[in-house]
């Protein structure tokens, strides 16, 4: 009798020797399929980047916020922006307006500089480039309050000061056309010549680095911490700064070149 219980029992650890066997092969298979879809992913990431920079026009988004940037601009830009001052400048000595370069600037930046468009508008919102998920772009919601800064008030709240001097564009402002302006300001001679309409809406653009003096001893900064100042500031600024970020967001949001036929004339 107790042979036929030891025999039961050595056919049962058998089989259950052969269990966990089949049950350690699953694993081992199952994290092998997990390395080789891992790996697969992997390549098929570097692929798909590889097709992106042989068919794309432009360069890689920086991996985060487009606007927000360490040193606050993107140094491999530094060729296009003296490509750029030079547009400017042909801008500006065939008496056309700085609002038409603002428009072609942002909608060339935006449209023609990087793999993916750095801003999209959909839903009412403008949709900011933060990053990747795998290829695909990641995006952040901004208000045009929030975003440009643009608001119809002329005196404000600590909040409404803070809202004012974080919108996003103020970025835009230094780290694009700011940069743009400096390479054109490196010809001091031709600079000089450039009339103040001409030169003042592009750097009440570029936000307090412009150093714009709306009334004497008033220089224009929207990081000003005295709510009155730049309330009293902005009233000066307003009207510049609207046309400014019109042109912008025309340019920011068009589906065509806009002054291509001027541009192309000057190349």
């Amino acid at each position: 009798m107790s042979t036929g219980i030891e025999e039961r029992l050595t056919a049962a650890e058998d089989k259950l020797t052969e269990v966990l066997k089949l049950l350690r092969q699953i694993v081992k298979d199952k994290k092998g399929r997990a390395k080789v879809a891992k790996y697969q992913a992997k390549c098929y990431a570097k692929r798909r980047e590889a097709q992106l920079n042989e068919t794309s026009p432009g360069i890689k988004n920086p991996d985060r916020n487009n606007l927000d940037l360490p040193m606050g601009w993107d140094r491999r830009l530094r060729t296009k922006m003296k490509e750029w001052a030079t547009v400017c400048y042909h801008f500006a000595e065939a008496k056309k307006s700085p609002h038409a370069f603002l428009c072609w600037l942002a909608f060339t930046w935006n449209n023609c500089t990087y793999w993916h468009k750095v801003i999209t508008k959909s839903g009412g919102y403008n949709h900011v480039f933060i990053g990747f998920s795998g290829t695909k772009p990641l995006r952040s919601k901004w208000t045009d309050n929030d975003f440009f800064g643009c608001v119809k008030r002329t005196s404000f709240t600590r909040a409404q000061r803070d809202q004012f001097g974080n919108a996003l564009w103020w970025k835009w402002g230094y780290g694009v056309l700011g940069k743009v302006v400096l390479e054109m300001q490196e010809d001091e001679e031709r600079w000089a010549k450039l009339p103040k309409h001409f030169t003042k809406p592009l750097g009440l653009m570029q936000g307090g680095f412009g150093m714009v003096e709306v009334r004497t001893g008033l220089v224009f900064d929207p990081n000003e911490g005295d709510c009155g100042k730049i309330g009293k500031m902005y009233a000066y600024a307003k009207p510049d700064l609207d046309r400014g970020w019109n042109a912008c967001a025309r340019g920011l949001f068009s589906k065509e070149e806009p002054h291509a036929e001027f541009v192309r004339s000057t190349e």
